[in-house]
């Protein structure tokens, strides 16, 4: 709760409440994991890709990973992994309800989606010496390289998890009209990153990398 008088707000108790002490934190459960030996450098710098004086740094006590290098460690360190969940289910981690669950889960496949295109990950069987993957065609003219909107990147990772959805949920997530929603997914069909499979009324649709395309069921059914 904000004070109703005053310019500051409530201080952060433990571990966040100063970078200082997330900086000997960190450095506790990297030691604790790794080690303060030469070796537990090493390890710790092929996990995050960072210099050997930032994670003698780290191991020290002197500032805390950050960024993106935070970020590294929470895929590639268990411990730090068990941290952050601890940090999440701690009683000053705000609680999300039920419909706030729903779309903050929606937007985060999404964010994830935009973040590995961005990245440019390569599909899984893509060829280094393909001749169709010629980094200096026009995307204008290039259907598999048109940039996709936000809503095209939330159905992609809706349908990476496994789900079932149309152009129904388009439109009811992102109060658009059927028509835009219908469009969103003829766009992706174009482009060959999804496909429909199945038959017209209990089929569904599929992410694909060079799939054919199937006109068993109208867009948006």
């Amino acid at each position: 709760m904000l004070q109703k008088k005053g310019r500051k707000l409530p201080p952060w108790k433990g571990v966040l409440a100063t970078r200082q002490i997330y900086a000997q934190t960190m450095a506790e459960l990297l030691r604790k994991e790794h080690g303060d030996s030469h070796r537990a450098v090493k390890q710790i710098m092929r996990q995050t890709h960072a210099s050997e004086r930032t994670v003698k740094h780290w191991l020290s006590g002197q500032h805390g990973p950050d960024t993106v290098f935070f970020l590294r460690l929470v895929v590639s360190s268990p411990v730090i992994r068990a941290f952050v969940l601890g940090i999440i289910e701690g009683p000053v981690a705000a609680k999300l309800s039920g419909p706030v669950d729903r779309y903050a889960l929606a937007a985060a496949r999404g964010a994830y989606v935009v973040g590995e295109f961005a990245g440019g990950r390569r599909p899984a069987d893509h060829r280094p010496n393909d001749p169709k993957d010629d980094s200096n065609r026009d995307p204008m003219n290039d259907p598999d390289r048109a940039e996709l909107n936000e809503r095209q990147y939330w159905f992609l990772a809706r349908l990476a998890e496994g789900d079932r959805c149309g152009a129904s949920e388009i439109m009811a997530l992102w109060q658009v009209s059927l028509k835009t929603a219908r469009r969103d997914i003829a766009a992706l069909k174009t482009a060959n990153l999804i496909c429909y499979v199945g038959s017209r009324r209990k089929g569904r649709y599929r992410r694909t990398t060079g799939a054919p395309e199937t006109d068993e069921r109208p867009l948006g059914g």
